[in-house]
């Protein structure tokens, strides 16, 4: 990635808000499963999913919470200074600066997670072909993508890297949902073998008729 694009993408993920919107969101859905398993909490914000996700994954896991503002990694790696004193719980729970395009950044080698949860946030990524690229890559065979999003019940106007509109209560998340059908050729597309909904849930703030909320599971090849 050169220079101008790396300062394009940040200036993206600078500029979404910190408050409210995505960043309040707190119902996290999690796969069964998870003890022993290493996880990437992608989005983590101020960390209260990642620590959830560590004590699901026990002594023997993992989990590393990555973010790309460096705000929200000091907010979520003061909580767990703060509410994580022991040394095993430690052992298993870090915090990262990264982009969803650039997850090297944070230190996350090839085939190296088991599994990456995505909380309602995946939207918001600055190119979503490019982090579902990325999602695949750190990945173990067999390994999978589990995000809990918002959806459009019909194809989306906007592009899946098109910038956010601007301007006081503009949400993101939404102007950039995709419907279905859109998204799973960008999961199947970026190197995943499955990429299965769950059952369509209301998405909070949207009207029902043109967004719905659902949790996606997507593997990859084993």
């Amino acid at each position: 990635m050169d220079g101008r694009t790396r300062a394009t993408m940040e200036a993206h993920y600078a500029a979404l808000s910190r408050e409210g919107g995505h960043s309040a969101r707190c119902d996290m859905p999690l796969p069964e499963g998870l003890l022993g398993k290493r996880v990437l909490d992608l989005g983590c914000r101020g960390g209260k999913g990642a620590f959830k996700i560590a004590d699901a994954v026990g002594p023997e896991g993992f989990v590393l919470g990555v973010d790309p503002s460096a705000e929200f990694i000091a907010r979520a790696a003061s909580r767990a200074a703060d509410r994580d004193a022991s040394a095993e719980r430690a052992s298993r729970l870090a915090f990262a600066r990264g982009c969803f395009e650039d997850l090297r950044a944070a230190g996350a080698a090839d085939a190296s997670f088991d599994v990456v949860v995505v909380n309602s946030v995946l939207n918001l990524a600055w190119d979503l072909r490019s982090a579902l690229r990325e999602i695949a890559r750190v990945l173990v065979p067999g390994g999978f993508l589990f995000h809990k999003g918002v959806f459009a019940r019909r194809p989306a106007e906007v592009g899946a890297n098109a910038a956010p509109p601007a301007g006081p209560g503009a949400s993101g998340e939404f102007a950039r949902a995709l419907d279905r059908a859109s998204f799973e050729a960008l999961v199947l597309g970026a190197g995943f073998a499955t990429c299965r909904f769950g059952p369509p849930s209301p998405a909070e703030g949207a009207d029902a008729g043109s967004f719905y909320a659902a949790v996606v599971r997507a593997e990859t090849p084993s």
